[in-house]
């Protein structure tokens, strides 16, 4: 992938304005997302917005950065943000280029959490003079799909499907045999999970298990939970 041109924010320093990229043609001009926009040749649009140190504390400070960010995501799914400068933690707090400022290095660092989490590339550099580096780096890499299986399948639980499984002796792995032998009604499994005279009709939860579940539930010995349907009346 390469750069074919780029657009320059007008209100960057003289010094990013002068630069080419490799040579491309730019023109400056006033953006609405990100200090620099990127085309490349695979027909992609790069935003990329570049800090100091410095200004990216008083970015986070003022509650601009995040906004900042959703701008440059709604212009493109290939938002960057560039840091210049070095950035290191400090007993506990941030210094800046060596010199050490009010910071916490744990709200730094959640800051940046929260621009990735938003869908925002984060990229340091030891200092200005590797930003244009960095640009064509981004530029350069390959943006197609990643052929890669997640190791695990999320499984959104149900309200009803939490509650089961969150019973002791139950967990994940039984909670989906108990709601499919209630019809899927967490109610009729709750109220099947604290009888003890209706038979084990489901591997591994027992007379035992169902004792530990009214004991956590708080039911005495005489205690039976029920499910009561009562028909709408007009």
């Amino acid at each position: 992938m390469c750069i074919l041109s780029a657009m320059i924010d007008t209100r960057e320093p003289a010094w990013i304005r002068d630069l080419t990229f490799g040579g491309v043609p730019t023109a400056a001009i006033a953006l609405e997302a990100g200090d620099v926009q990127i085309a490349t040749d695979d027909a992609k649009v790069l935003v990329i917005e570049r800090k100091t140190g410095d200004d990216l504390l008083n970015t986070i400070r003022g509650g601009r950065l995040f906004p900042q960010c959703a701008k440059m995501l709604a212009t493109s799914a290939w938002a960057y943000l560039v840091v210049c400068g070095q950035l290191t933690p400090d007993n506990g707090h941030v210094k800046v280029d060596g010199i050490p400022t009010g910071w916490t290095w744990a709200s730094y660092q959640g800051a940046l959490l929260t621009c990735q989490e938003m869908g925002i590339g984060v990229v340091q550099v030891p200092s200005d003079t590797e930003f244009e580096a960095a640009v064509i780096r981004l530029a350069a890499r390959d943006r197609g799909s990643v052929p890669i299986r997640p190791p695990r399948v999320p499984n959104i639980l149900s309200s009803g499907e939490a509650i089961i499984a969150a019973l002791p002796g139950i967990g994940l792995e039984r909670m989906q045999a108990v709601m499919e032998y209630a019809g899927g009604n967490a109610a009729w499994a709750l109220t099947w999970l604290t009888e003890l005279d209706n038979g084990d009709h489901i591997p591994g939860v027992n007379i035992g298990t169902k004792q530990s579940i009214r004991r956590a539930l708080g039911l005495e010995d005489w205690a039976q939970l029920s499910v009561i349907s009562r028909e709408k009346r007009s």
